[in-house]
């Protein structure tokens, strides 16, 4: 069996989205569980849309994730260059070939023209086929125009056919090719087309197969024909099921779609945003989902890829009908959006667990020197900071949790925030809720945030309250504050000792 060979090939114009990138993956994953070579190929022949700031955000979003080329526009190779802008004069042989075998003819129709034909087909309801205007112009009619100046397009001759699509994941699926008509595979300004220049290049680059969202499904009989034209070897194909929202709609950029750096800059770990991407759509043999240290790798098969649609349930989507584009919106905003349920936090979760204490203290890092006072804690003392990290790490979702967490267990007093928080402890019943509570932590050892959430629930008890009138007292007596961290996880964290100190403080202060 020959090498396998795998590529990913972004258009450079914008972010890459988490469509892209499980692409990317695939293709990454499926190439090192074989032993094969993985290939990244930057598809820019739309000069209006493509920039190099865009190439650079993708590349390095790529880097982020631990998806690295064996070959590509940074890495080089022995296939290049890997950037089609760079690849231009590679096509024109390709073009005089199909030309002079009458597989392809120059089209002089206008961009009106077309646009036209369009909208006619649309008002009557029918597919747009190109109705081959110029398909039968004469050598010395085509020469003429030329001589004229007039600009033209290159397309592909299709004649009356079935194509058939053999795909790894969609089984067989047919199509009728009275239907794709002829396509431009060179456009006016002398670039190729998209399903032109992907099949050159997979060929040279000896792509053995071709793994991408089933979006690209309706391109490949146009690329198989091109295949067949030039005498190419078809590569094995997989079209990858879409990616839905909670309300089973496709993602887009107004309902979901949005960058993998988000997920970075909201304190998301590569590897968990990279596990969680794999079981979109493909689920592991064995059913183990928590694959660290290259068990993604090692167990990955493109024909264990569903069909059916996978879900993304990092953002409630089903919630509303409002549009909402994560990358524009303040965080307060974003974060009504997010579901804590998610796949995605638990799985990060377990990362945040698995890591060395040292690495995850690195990572976590950039998220503490953000506040100041954290960040004065560092230069304090660093090693009992980073032991308090390993203290904290159980009940971290992301790595922006530390900040919080490590802030409230070294302030050195409390007291209440504001007014308002001081009001909450004089409302009736709260200090009979405070006092019970205090009670209850002298009379116990507790230890786990479920002993701590025992007493709460038995002070409670005691003073006749639940609810708000039982939690909001013994949050602002333990933090003097009205919001923040879940209080069995702190008061475990605390400490006995800690908390009957502060609960003691504020109520004294409060008279």
């Amino acid at each position: 069996m020959s090498e396998v060979r795998t590529r990913f090939a972004p258009s450079p114009s914008g972010f890459l989205h988490v469509g892209g990138a499980r692409t990317a993956l695939f293709n990454y994953l499926y190439a090192k569980a074989c032993g094969g070579s993985f290939v990244l190929r930057v598809e820019d022949t739309d000069q209006e849309r493509s920039t190099r700031e865009s190439e650079d955000i993708i590349l390095d979003s790529l880097e982020w994730l631990g998806i690295k080329g064996d070959e590509g526009v940074r890495e080089g190779g022995q296939y290049g260059p890997y950037r089609q802008s760079d690849r231009l004069d590679r096509y024109q042989k390709y073009t005089d070939d199909l030309l002079s075998k009458g597989l392809a003819y120059p089209c002089f129709c206008t961009s009106e023209e077309l646009e036209q034909k369009q909208s006619r087909s649309k008002m009557l309801g029918v597919p747009h086929v190109y109705d081959g205007k110029c398909r039968n112009l004469s050598a010395e009619e085509v020469q003429a125009k030329k001589d004229a100046g007039e600009s033209y397009a290159i397309r592909f001759q299709v004649d009356p056919s079935e194509v058939v699509v053999d795909d790894v994941v969609q089984g067989r699926v047919k199509f009728d090719a009275r239907l794709i008509g002829d396509f431009i595979i060179v456009k006016s300004d002398g670039f190729p087309s998209y399903n032109y220049a992907v099949v050159i290049d997979d060929h040279e680059m000896k792509i053995s197969h071709v793994i991408r969202g089933v979006g690209h499904l309706s391109n490949t009989p146009r690329q198989i024909l091109i295949h067949h034209a030039l005498g190419f070897s078809l590569p094995v194909y997989a079209h990858i099921s879409e990616i839905v929202g909670t309300d089973r709609k496709k993602l887009s950029k107004r309902r979901g779609a949005t960058s993998v750096l988000l997920f970075r800059d909201l304190g998301y770990l590569s590897d968990g945003l990279v596990n969680y991407m794999a079981l979109l759509g493909w689920y592991p043999e064995d059913a183990v989902e928590f694959l660290p240290d290259g068990g993604l790798a090692k167990k990955f098969d493109i024909a264990r890829c569903s069909k059916s649609p996978a879900m993304f349930d990092f953002f409630e989507t089903d919630k509303s009908e409002a549009e909402f584009e994560p990358l524009n919106m303040e965080r307060e905003e974003l974060n009504k959006w997010i579901n804590p349920k998610s796949k995605l936090n638990w799985l990060n979760q377990k990362y945040i667990r698995h890591y060395e204490l040292p690495e995850l203290y690195r990572l976590a890092r950039p998220f503490l020197e953000k506040d100041e006072r954290v960040a004065a804690l560092i230069h304090e003392d660093e090693e009992l900071l980073v032991k308090t990290l390993g203290s904290i790490r159980e009940y971290m979702t992301t790595l922006e949790d530390a900040g919080p967490y490590i802030l409230e267990i070294f302030r050195k007093s409390v007291e209440p925030e504001s007014e308002e928080a001081k009001s909450v402890l004089t409302e009736e019943g709260a200090a009979e809720v405070v006092s019970a509570f205090l009670e209850e932590i002298k009379g116990a050892s507790p230890e786990h945030p479920e002993d701590f959430a025992g007493l709460m629930k038995a002070a409670g008890k005691k003073a006749g309250a639940k609810g708000r009138g039982l939690f909001m007292p013994i949050r602002v007596a333990t933090t003097g504050k009205m919001h923040g961290l879940e209080l069995p996880i702190l008061f475990s964290l605390l400490g006995k000792d800690t908390l009957i100190k502060r609960i003691e403080s504020v109520m004294a202060m409060v008279g």
